[in-house]
């Protein structure tokens, strides 16, 4: 819950849902050459572009590598129809989207037979499969193509031998005829008091029943819905994607998802992270742990008391709070915070920075999104922007139990079982789920 925004999560018990109606606008579109209309379908290391092996020459090499680890989501780079979905000698298992404009994207050698069909029509970042070696090619890895008209695009002022991209950001390519399909929509999501999780897109839209019952936790981030239940480890791809047992075994205590990262703590206190769905399990501990969160780079946990931090499964351990005392914490990009046992709130940007005391005490849950911090404290919402800003009370009269923040915009709470959220600090709070029984809150923006 208010992990990461990234930040995007939330669990509760039995609801009534108050759904309210809006009018979608959509606005007129420029007919200019958009650059960045397409985003990166993967994030990694550039290995190859076009006719550049980035140490050799390859003709017959038409688009980009981007090496990952195995089991890595591959998203569509824009909205578009699948053209083909099979398996080529050179390729292996493959994707070609159909686009607008003339464009087609292909996305070779995945792990698995890809996971959508001919004729099927796709969203922008949508899952078309996973990293893998499949075909001609020697260690796991995406070949991307971006082909107009029947034509090899262009892509070499995009990319760079030895360059790393970002998954989900924008390409930076001019697109005669393509605008921005837009950003995804906020996800909200909760579990009632029977173990149904229920996740809908967009403050306005239905509430979707993701299982049956049995939940007890639910994670938001990205397009990923993860959750416990019966003590395991469940992911799926958006609100209407098919289930994955991430862990099994009804030992799964406290989980966590950031972009393609997995981490879960279980009964034995052992913290485990992963870098894509059919990559393997690294234990990042020996035990101990009681709380696990993911932001970006960073894996951060509570053991003993402390909190501690590594960049990436591979990393070595930092004690950014010892003493025993440590209570909740948050990691957002390089902002940490934690709650001590007497209630106070430190935070600070950067690992190796101060501390600095963000309350006198009385805190009992810490969230952290953009540049926002937001504190439970004697049962009222608190916001600021910053570690420097000035306190903001978002909700008071002592009734809150739980909070979330998404993004820089989005504001959440339990307050006397209800489940209210809003955008923007000064708006009007939305009732999301009513009845009095909602016991967790998180939102993905």
């Amino acid at each position: 819950m208010g992990k990461e925004t990234a930040g995007r999560r939330l669990r509760a018990l039995t609801v009534a849902a108050a759904v309210l109606c809006g009018l979608a606008l959509v606005p007129a579109q420029p007919a200019a050459a958009q650059t960045g209309a397409m985003i990166q379908p993967v994030g990694g290391r550039v290995t190859g572009v076009l006719s550049n092996r980035c140490g050799a020459t390859d003709s017959d090499h038409y688009g980009v590598d981007v090496a990952g680890n195995a089991g890595m989501a591959i998203g569509a780079a824009y909205p578009g129809t699948v053209a083909f979905a099979g398996w080529t000698s050179g390729g292996g298992n493959s994707v070609t989207l159909s686009h607008a404009g003339g464009y087609q994207t292909r996305y070779l050698h995945m792990v698995q037979p890809a996971s959508v069909a001919l004729g099927q029509q796709v969203g922008q970042g949508q899952v078309l499969g996973y990293v893998g070696s499949t075909g001609n090619s020697t260690g796991p890895h995406l070949h991307f193509e971006i082909r107009r008209n029947g034509a090899v695009h262009n892509i070499a002022p995009a990319y760079a031998c030895g360059a790393t991209v970002t998954k989900g950001a924008p390409i930076n390519l001019p697109f005669p005829d393509l605008t921005p399909a837009g950003a995804a929509p906020d996800r909200f999501a909760f579990v009632n008091s029977a173990g149904v999780l229920y996740a809908k897109d967009g403050a306005y839209s239905s509430w979707q029943a993701v299982n049956a019952g049995g939940a007890t936790k639910v994670v938001l981030s990205g397009n990923w819905i993860g959750w416990v239940q019966g003590g395991n480890f469940y992911v799926k791809e958006g609100v209407y994607g098919q289930w994955l047992t991430l862990a099994g075994g009804g030992q799964v205590r406290d989980i966590a998802v950031s972009g393609d990262r997995f981490a879960f703590v279980n009964s034995a206190g052992v913290l485990y992270a992963k870098d894509g769905l059919y990559s393997s399990w690294q234990a990042v501990n020996s035990g101990g742990a009681t709380r696990v969160v993911l932001s970006g780079n960073r894996i951060g946990w509570v053991q003993g008391g402390n909190f501690y931090v590594k960049e990436g499964v591979y990393g070595q351990w930092l004690t950014l709070a010892g003493g025993g005392q440590v209570r909740d914490i948050a990691v957002s990009g390089d902002r940490f915070a934690f709650v001590n046992s007497a209630g106070v709130l430190y935070a600070k940007d950067g690992a190796y920075s101060s501390w600095q005391a963000v309350n006198s005490g009385g805190a009992t849950k810490v969230v952290l999104s953009g540049n926002r911090i937001g504190w439970v404290q004697g049962g009222n919402f608190y916001a600021k922007d910053g570690i420097n800003g000035g306190w903001l009370t978002l909700a008071e009269g002592g009734q809150v139990s739980d909070v979330a923040v998404g993004g820089d915009d989005w504001f959440a709470f339990i307050g006397g079982g209800n489940f209210f959220a809003k955008q923007g600090i000064y708006a009007g709070w939305l009732t999301m789920a009513g009845g009095g029984q909602v016991g967790d809150v998180d939102i993905a923006t």
